[in-house]
Parts: C-alpha cells; structure tokens; sequence
C-alpha cells in the first residue's frame, strides 16, 4: 500500500499523459482497496484473541485517522488559496504524511512479535517466541506417541507420564472423530474438546491454523445478530458518508470539508466510547437501535432537497449519524469475538474475521448503491 501511495504522489511529477494517469489511478486504487480490506480484517482477527479493550482500541484507530486527514484538510485549505498549483502541493503534503505514517506503523507492527503481551495471545507470536526460547535450551514440549500416532503433550518427565499421555490422547481423539460424526452445538463440542487436549492444542496453533481447526457454521450461529447489526450500522453510515454530503451544498467551498470533519469527530468519539463497558448497552439494544438508524435516509434527502433548509441541522444530524456509527459499530465488534459460548481462541479469532467480513461488506455494499443513488440527485 505504500507503494501505491508513492505511485500517486510521483505520478504528476513525471509528466505522464492523462490517460495514463487515469489508468494508473484505478490501478492503485483497486490494489489500495484490496489491502486496505485484507489488512483491515487481519487486524480484527489477531485481537480478537485479546482482551475487548483493544478491539475498541482499534475501532478508535481507525477513526482517529478520518479526523487526522479532516484536520489536515481544513489546515491546509485555509492556509492555500484556491489554485491548481496549492492543491498540487497539498496533495504532496497529504500523501507524504501518509507515507510516513504508514512507515511508523509497519515499524511498530514488526516490533509486535518482541512485546510480551502479544506473544501471549498471538500465535505467530507465541511460536516464534518459543523456537526462540528453544534456541536457547529451554525445555520445550515434546510430543507424545501413542498407539494411532503422535500428538502434542507436555514435557515427558518420566515413561509413567508418557503412557498416561498416550492414553489420554487416544481417548481424546476417539472423542472428536464421534463429535465430528453427530455434528453437536458448539457448547458440547468445547466441553468434550477442552477436558481433553483440544484446549491445549489451540492455544499452540498459530492463527491461521486456529482458523483451519475451527467451524464456521457453530461459530456463525452465535455472532450472527452481530453480525446483522455490525452490517446494518456501516451500511447506512457508509452510503450516506462521503457520497450524500456532497449534494447537501455544492457552492459552498468549506460545506463538505467541515462536514467530513464534524462527522469524523463523532465518529471517533463513539468509537473512544466502546471502550467504557458502563455504558455498554445490550445486544438486543443494539441490534435494535442499529435497525433504528435507518431514519437518517429520510433526514439527509430532506436536507438535500432543502426541505431542512441551512448549514446547522445537516450538521447536527450528521454528527450525529458520526456519533451513533462509531458508538454502536464498535460496540457490536467488541461483542462479537466475546459471545458467551466462545471458549477457545480459534472461536474467537473466526468470530472475529466474521464480524470483519460483516463490516466491510456492509461498507462496500453501501459505497457501490450511493454511486447510483448519487447520479439522480440534484
């Protein structure tokens, strides 16, 4: 993704024609878009396993971001006048910011694998952390052998403990092959797997293999009227902002700039909020009031039909569709991953790639029909 900001930020330097330039904007565009989704849903998967506070952690993040670039935005719109030459430059300012930015983060996310925190509930992490304490001849587990095969158990300490491992294990497994068969609820399976070795065993798989482990339909039957709100909520914000901003004044110049950032402020105060478990509501509350936030179609047409007529009332109402979006899609993300019924971490890191999915679907969902809707407003 660097890169294909590096590419936008040279490409008016280089002289290259329009319709090259073209070309090579939906290019990034689309390569900026597919990172952006995969990265995005990468991150709710790997804290998912953590506890809920850096799920909101993240929410916040990423709507932290929206004020950062709003706020550049009025600053550098206030500070240029009106020409191609200033927005040329504000446009090398904005995107060397975001490569630096950028360049921070991949620093600090490859300095993840030496934070303690993470190796404790990251996999990749926990792994690499233990061929490290390997490497310098720390007893490590061992596996075991039974009659079928070999499984991961505790360091042998003694051939007693050996054999009573291998039993164990073949028990075990004779457990799983008959749950697998009957196909129970999620419930049954995590208390047969967990007294046995299925707990341990995930808890040294790294992510990927956590998610391979894990069913989807059991873990879906759970989440999923979080699901539908996560979706619900993203999708009414992301149809409304940007596209139908716009259209609400388009000869006012500074309109649509402080907008975007009276949304965006709202945004990320209610994603700040999430993190305060006081003011949690309940999911039936929230599955509700995500149903609820339909009402602000009909609000901002009015507005754009100037049926609510000035600057105020869009203002407020969309601060607040900032506000309730931020508040309640975190929330809903937060809940996801810490569903009662999850137990182990291969639950909650799936459940935490759904609710992901939920998300970015609602959000694309909703950008492709505002495209339409866009070309018949006035």
């Amino acid at each position: 993704m660097m890169i294909e900001v590096f590419v936008v930020v040279v490409m008016p330097a280089g002289g290259v024609s329009q319709t090259s330039a073209i070309v090579a904007f939906f290019i990034v565009t689309i390569g900026a878009g597919a990172g952006k989704s995969y990265l995005e849903a990468t991150c709710y998967a790997l804290v998912s396993a953590m506890p809920p506070k850096f799920m909101s952690a993240v929410m916040f993040g990423c709507g932290f971001s929206g004020v950062v670039a709003s706020t550049l935005q009025c600053i550098i719109k206030a500070s240029m006048p009106d020409t191609y030459e200033s927005a040329l430059i504000q446009s090398y300012i904005y995107f060397s910011l975001a490569l630096a930015i950028m360049g921070i983060a991949l620093c600090m996310a490859l300095c993840l694998r030496y934070n303690s925190f993470a190796q404790r509930h990251v996999g990749e992490f926990r792994n690499l952390a233990s061929a490290a304490t390997l490497g310098e001849g720390t007893m490590e587990t061992e596996p075991v052998a039974d009659g079928n095969g070999v499984f991961e158990g505790d360091v042998v300490l003694d051939d007693q403990a050996a054999r009573a491992e291998g039993a164990g294990g073949k028990k075990a497994s004779g457990e799983i092959e008959e749950e697998e068969e009957e196909v129970r609820e999620l419930r049954a399976e995590v208390e047969e797997v967990g007294e046995s070795r299925g707990h341990f065993t995930d808890q040294h798989l790294t992510t990927s293999q956590q998610l391979q482990r894990t069913r989807v339909k059991p873990v879906f039957k759970l989440i999923y009227p979080m699901q539908i709100a996560c979706f619900c909520i993203f999708f009414v914000s992301l149809f409304i902002f940007p596209s139908l901003i716009i259209p609400i004044d388009r000869t006012d110049k500074w309109f649509a700039t402080l907008a975007i950032l009276i949304y965006n402020c709202g945004d990320a105060t209610g994603r700040l909020s999430s993190s305060i478990k006081k003011i949690w509501p309940s999911r039936r509350v929230l599955l509700i009031v995500s149903l609820c936030r339909f009402i602000f179609f009909p609000l901002i047409f009015l507005c754009i039909y100037k049926y609510i007529p000035g600057h105020t009332p869009a203002y407020i109402i969309l601060g607040s569709l900032g506000l309730t979006k931020g508040f309640f899609g975190a929330t809903s993300m937060v809940f996801g991953p810490n569903t009662p019924g999850l137990q182990t971490e291969g639950q909650r890191v799936m459940a935490g790639q759904l609710m992901g999915i939920s998300l970015l679907a609602g959000a694309s969902v909703s950008a492709l029909l505002a495209l339409l809707v866009v070309l018949f407003l006035p």
